[in-house]
Protein backbone atom coordinates (compact mmCIF):
# COMPACT_ATOMS: atom_id res chain seq x y z
CA UNK A 1 0.00 0.00 0.00
CA UNK A 2 1.17 3.31 -1.01
CA UNK A 3 -0.11 6.57 0.75
CA UNK A 4 0.84 10.21 -0.09
CA UNK A 5 0.36 12.27 3.29
CA UNK A 6 -0.35 16.06 2.94
CA UNK A 7 -1.03 18.76 5.55
CA UNK A 8 -1.21 22.48 5.74
CA UNK A 9 -2.08 23.27 1.97
CA UNK A 10 -3.81 26.73 2.67
CA UNK A 11 -6.42 26.76 -0.76
CA UNK A 12 -2.79 26.54 -3.02
CA UNK A 13 -4.93 25.49 -5.54
CA UNK A 14 -1.57 25.15 -7.73
CA UNK A 15 -0.16 22.94 -5.37
CA UNK A 16 -3.21 20.71 -4.97
CA UNK A 17 -3.18 20.69 -9.07
CA UNK A 18 0.19 19.75 -9.20
CA UNK A 19 0.10 16.69 -6.26
CA UNK A 20 -3.00 15.29 -7.85
CA UNK A 21 -1.73 15.43 -11.17
CA UNK A 22 1.73 13.61 -9.41
CA UNK A 23 -0.99 10.83 -8.17
CA UNK A 24 -2.72 10.37 -11.38
CA UNK A 25 1.02 10.15 -12.85
CA UNK A 26 2.18 7.88 -10.44
CA UNK A 27 -0.59 5.40 -10.79
CA UNK A 28 0.43 2.99 -7.47
CA UNK A 29 -1.07 5.66 -4.98
CA UNK A 30 -4.02 3.80 -2.93
CA UNK A 31 -4.73 6.77 -0.71
CA UNK A 32 -4.04 10.19 0.50
CA UNK A 33 -4.17 11.36 3.48
CA UNK A 34 -4.52 15.16 4.31
CA UNK A 35 -3.80 16.37 7.58
CA UNK A 36 -5.95 19.98 7.93
CA UNK A 37 -5.87 23.45 6.75
CA UNK A 38 -7.87 23.73 4.43
CA UNK A 39 -10.70 20.61 4.99
CA UNK A 40 -12.16 22.31 1.83
CA UNK A 41 -8.73 21.68 -0.24
CA UNK A 42 -9.51 17.81 1.13
CA UNK A 43 -12.73 17.82 -0.60
CA UNK A 44 -11.46 18.85 -3.21
CA UNK A 45 -8.99 15.84 -4.12
CA UNK A 46 -12.11 13.80 -2.99
CA UNK A 47 -13.92 15.69 -6.00
CA UNK A 48 -11.28 14.79 -8.13
CA UNK A 49 -9.23 11.29 -7.28
CA UNK A 50 -10.61 7.95 -7.64
CA UNK A 51 -8.62 6.72 -4.61
CA UNK A 52 -9.81 6.82 -0.75
CA UNK A 53 -8.75 10.16 0.95
CA UNK A 54 -8.54 10.56 4.40
CA UNK A 55 -8.83 13.98 6.21
CA UNK A 56 -8.92 15.89 9.74
CA UNK A 57 -9.32 19.27 10.65
CA UNK A 58 -6.96 21.91 11.02
CA UNK A 59 -6.90 25.02 13.45
CA UNK A 60 -8.01 27.10 10.55
CA UNK A 61 -11.10 24.54 9.85
CA UNK A 62 -13.55 25.98 12.20
CA UNK A 63 -16.72 25.38 10.00
CA UNK A 64 -15.91 21.12 9.63
CA UNK A 65 -17.85 19.21 12.11
CA UNK A 66 -15.24 16.18 11.86
CA UNK A 67 -12.77 14.30 14.54
CA UNK A 68 -10.02 15.87 14.93
CA UNK A 69 -8.36 12.61 15.66
CA UNK A 70 -8.80 9.28 13.84
CA UNK A 71 -6.81 6.35 13.91
CA UNK A 72 -7.40 3.92 10.98
CA UNK A 73 -5.90 0.49 9.75
CA UNK A 74 -4.07 1.30 6.35
CA UNK A 75 -2.48 -2.12 4.87
CA UNK A 76 -2.10 -3.78 8.28
CA UNK A 77 -0.94 -0.45 10.24
CA UNK A 78 -2.42 1.38 12.98
CA UNK A 79 -1.83 5.11 12.11
CA UNK A 80 -2.82 7.92 13.85
CA UNK A 81 -4.42 11.05 11.92
CA UNK A 82 -4.42 14.67 13.66
CA UNK A 83 -3.36 18.18 12.60
CA UNK A 84 -1.34 18.62 15.69
CA UNK A 85 -2.72 22.05 17.46
CA UNK A 86 -4.61 19.94 19.97
CA UNK A 87 -1.88 17.95 21.08
CA UNK A 88 0.78 21.50 20.83
CA UNK A 89 3.36 20.20 18.74
CA UNK A 90 4.77 24.01 18.15
CA UNK A 91 5.62 23.45 21.27
CA UNK A 92 6.97 19.33 22.23
CA UNK A 93 5.90 16.52 20.30
CA UNK A 94 5.67 14.58 23.72
CA UNK A 95 1.58 14.72 24.04
CA UNK A 96 1.55 13.82 20.27
CA UNK A 97 4.24 10.58 21.49
CA UNK A 98 2.38 9.70 24.61
CA UNK A 99 -1.41 9.87 23.04
CA UNK A 100 -0.24 7.38 20.09
CA UNK A 101 1.44 5.19 22.17
CA UNK A 102 -1.83 5.35 24.64
CA UNK A 103 -3.99 4.54 21.14
CA UNK A 104 -1.38 1.39 20.41
CA UNK A 105 -0.38 3.53 17.04
CA UNK A 106 2.42 2.62 14.79
CA UNK A 107 2.65 5.79 13.68
CA UNK A 108 1.53 9.57 14.41
CA UNK A 109 1.11 11.83 11.18
CA UNK A 110 0.55 15.41 11.71
CA UNK A 111 1.13 19.13 10.22
CA UNK A 112 0.18 22.04 12.15
CA UNK A 113 3.86 23.30 12.60
CA UNK A 114 4.37 23.82 8.25
CA UNK A 115 8.14 21.98 9.36
CA UNK A 116 8.93 18.45 8.46
CA UNK A 117 9.58 16.42 11.04
CA UNK A 118 10.42 12.38 10.28
CA UNK A 119 11.31 10.82 13.83
CA UNK A 120 11.24 7.60 16.35
CA UNK A 121 9.60 8.37 19.33
CA UNK A 122 8.92 5.60 22.13
CA UNK A 123 8.75 3.17 19.29
CA UNK A 124 6.05 5.39 17.57
CA UNK A 125 6.76 7.20 14.09
CA UNK A 126 5.90 10.28 13.81
CA UNK A 127 5.83 12.29 10.73
CA UNK A 128 4.57 15.89 9.51
CA UNK A 129 5.02 15.69 5.94
CA UNK A 130 5.63 19.60 5.78
CA UNK A 131 2.92 22.44 4.24
CA UNK A 132 1.83 21.39 0.41
CA UNK A 133 1.62 25.32 -0.12
CA UNK A 134 5.09 25.20 -0.25
CA UNK A 135 5.07 22.20 -2.31
CA UNK A 136 6.07 19.59 0.62
CA UNK A 137 4.42 16.25 0.97
CA UNK A 138 5.08 12.54 2.36
CA UNK A 139 4.96 8.78 0.64
CA UNK A 140 4.32 6.24 3.00
CA UNK A 141 4.91 2.64 1.89
CA UNK A 142 3.23 -0.49 3.54
CA UNK A 143 4.32 -3.62 2.85
CA UNK A 144 3.30 -7.22 4.49
CA UNK A 145 1.89 -4.80 7.46
CA UNK A 146 5.18 -3.01 7.82
CA UNK A 147 6.16 0.69 6.98
CA UNK A 148 8.91 0.98 4.86
CA UNK A 149 10.94 4.03 5.86
CA UNK A 150 8.67 6.95 4.61
CA UNK A 151 10.21 9.76 2.07
CA UNK A 152 9.43 13.18 2.20
CA UNK A 153 9.39 14.51 -1.07
CA UNK A 154 8.68 18.32 -2.75
CA UNK A 155 6.59 19.12 -5.78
Amino acid sequence: MTIVVASDSHYARAMLMNLAEEIRRRGDIDAVIHLGDMEGDAEWLRGRLTIPVYSVPGNCDMKFNAPAEVVATLGGVKVMMCHGHAQRVKYTLDPLAYRAMELGVSVALFGHTHARCLRNEGGVLLLNPGALKDGRYALIEIENGDIKMPRLLEL
